[in-house]
């Protein structure tokens, strides 16, 4: 039988080698897995070294040996390669406008610019108890309400932000969406923005030559800076009581009484006359203000108990602290219908008591809705309370602008 013998050829001179073309190969990279671009490329394991080979196979020829770290573009049919790191992280660096918009939700977020609708509306339905006639309606009386609303909401921008500043580690396990929180925006930053609302603030109530507003702006000022500051006898907001009670010093009388001054006695230049309206709505007011510091720590428990915050929420429960909160704004419209029954004008019956009746029914209504269980849903309900309180509001000031007789002078 006739043997042949197989030729051995050198692997540089092998004859298939000379006929066909060897592809660019090699690849290596740090990632452990492949992932495809829009430009046909691909990132392999660090410990693959690809060659490919004179059939178009794709091998693994190195598996054993460590990568050099060099990235070696594989290149493709459609001519593309990949690209490098550098590459990638240049393409990941967000925009002037993407940074710009971050700062201004991180800004909005710090500010809550929603607070600022509950001041405009309790400001200007304050300011219109005192009114008369038509005839008190003049430009220089709408002057006076925004001369009372701007550095309120200023004054207001420094509460949120203090607030913030002092609650950044608590912050970070209730709100970790919140600018100081989640580094959207500095620590120095929210500090510039404190000072600087609060000087502009005190400066328009100086130059207002309003004492009303003036001291106003002072109060409040003092009052955030009770709430929310860890110095000794302050911190209220981590008491049980002087929580809610800090939003009755603000909401329910700081944000009625200096302004009904301002507006009677500075704006209308009248004497001061306390009229049964404006005690009404102060009453109303201060219960809801109350309703709002208990319910406000409601999503907030987990953090607050690990930062040792003695909030009612923490001491007797979500399951407790809700309905609680509920009947106290029931009792408040309860009160409300009442008041609006006494009056002697039957149109300010129906305004006061179906308007108040509503209010009652779809916070009861919304009350049965809230999850206990999730944080969206507990801060919608308390965000729908704020709205509750400026509905009730306006109810009041409307029966408050048919019926004026009842008031009498201090």
């Amino acid at each position: 039988m006739h043997q042949m013998q197989c030729l051995s050829f050198p692997p540089k001179n092998h004859p298939l080698q000379q006929k066909s073309f060897q592809p660019p190969l090699t690849y290596r990279r740090k990632s452990s897995i492949i992932e495809c671009s829009s430009r046909s490329s691909f990132r392999l394991n660090n410990q693959i070294k690809i060659a490919v080979n004179n059939e178009g196979i794709i091998s693994n020829r190195n598996q054993h040996k460590p990568s050099n770290g060099h990235l070696v573009p594989l290149a493709l049919q459609d001519g593309y390669a990949l690209q490098s790191e550098n590459d990638h992280t240049a393409a990941a660096t967000p925009s002037f406008l993407e940074v710009f918009k971050r700062k201004l939700n991180g800004i909005a977020h710090l500010t809550r610019p929603y607070a600022w609708i509950n001041i405009i509306v309790a400001v200007t339905s304050v300011s219109l108890l005192p009114i008369q006639s038509l005839s008190d309606m003049t430009p220089n009386f709408f002057t006076g309400i925004i001369m009372a609303i701007v550095p309120t909401i200023l004054m207001n921008v420094f509460l949120c932000a203090i607030n913030q500043i002092c609650d950044v580690e608590i912050d970070k396990i209730n709100k970790p969406y919140l600018p100081l929180a989640s580094g959207d925006l500095s620590i120095g930053t929210a500090i510039a923005i404190c000072v600087g609302c609060t000087l502009m603030s005190l400066a328009m109530g100086v130059m207002s030559g309003s004492p009303a507003l003036l001291w106003a702006q002072i109060l409040w000022f003092l009052t955030g800076c009770a709430y929310s500051l860890p110095l000794p006898f302050l911190r209220w907001k981590s008491h049980t009581f002087m929580a809610p009670f800090t939003l009755v010093i603000l909401m329910g009388l700081l944000l009625q009484i200096p302004f009904f001054i301002h507006s009677q006695t500075y704006v209308l230049g009248r004497p001061f006359i306390m009229t049964r309206s404006f005690i009404f709505t102060t009453a109303i007011m201060s219960i809801f203000a109350f309703v709002n510091g208990l319910l406000k720590d409601l999503p907030d428990v987990e953090g607050d108990k690990a930062f040792g915050m003695q909030t009612l929420c923490v001491l007797l429960g979500k399951e407790k602290v809700l309905p609680l909160c509920v009947n106290l704004m029931l009792i408040g419209y309860g009160g409300a219908i009442i008041a609006g029954s006494s009056s002697s004008s039957i149109i300010s019956k129906l305004v006061t008591i179906i308007g108040h009746s509503i209010l009652a029914f779809m916070v009861w209504l919304r009350s049965r809705k809230v999850d206990l269980d999730s944080f969206e849903s507990q801060f919608s309900f308390y965000m729908y309370l704020w709205k509750a309180s400026d509905y009730s509001t306006s109810v009041v000031n409307i029966e408050s602008k048919i019926q004026t007789s009842y008031s009498f002078t201090i």
